[in-house]
């Protein structure tokens, strides 16, 4: 018994890109495209309006703490670098790239169950602008509730705020 072997055109599934793509799916592809990019635009457009004034930098902070995502963190850090307290022995000082590996050094092994802002100066008109934070997280090992305070400063850069001082008080 012989079997025939099928045509490999007659059974393949057409997609969109076994074709020409049509005059209408040009356009429909170009207009998501535009559509994208006004997306872009606004949303950059927002980013940059909200690192004008302090308040929505300390949002960001303690949005990326509550998901203890350091690259967003890391993101914030001033040009000149973050400056650590409380986290050693003596106070540290990172550049912008190393504070990534800050960041996921302190929430490795941790989940966060609580960060709030109990004070922030979100209309600071000088070069710095404070803000103090509770941050309660429990160690993945134990059932034990660690609670800090931290003193979180943000400097200038232009005219924008970027995350300068990091102050772990326990």
């Amino acid at each position: 018994m012989t079997t025939r072997a099928a045509s490999p055109t007659a059974s393949a599934p057409r997609f969109a890109g076994n074709r020409a793509p049509s005059g209408r799916d040009r356009r429909r592809a170009w207009r998501r495209q535009l559509s994208t990019i006004a997306l872009a635009s606004l949303l950059m457009v927002t980013w940059a309006a909200a690192e004008t004034a302090p308040g929505p930098v300390f949002a960001r902070v303690a949005a990326a703490f509550e998901e203890s995502a350091a690259s967003p963190l890391a993101s914030l850090v001033h040009p000149d670098g973050l400056r650590v307290t409380g986290h050693g022995d003596r106070p540290s000082h990172y550049s912008p790239s190393q504070a990534v590996y800050f960041f996921r050094n302190l929430f490795e092994g941790q989940r966060t169950l609580l960060f709030s802002f109990m004070k922030s100066q979100d209309d600071a008109s000088g070069d710095h602008a404070r803000g103090m934070a509770t941050w309660k997280r429990r160690r993945l090992d134990s059932d034990r509730i660690i609670a800090v305070q931290l003193v979180i400063v943000l400097a200038r850069d232009g005219d924008h705020w970027r995350l300068a001082e990091l102050n772990i008080i326990r």
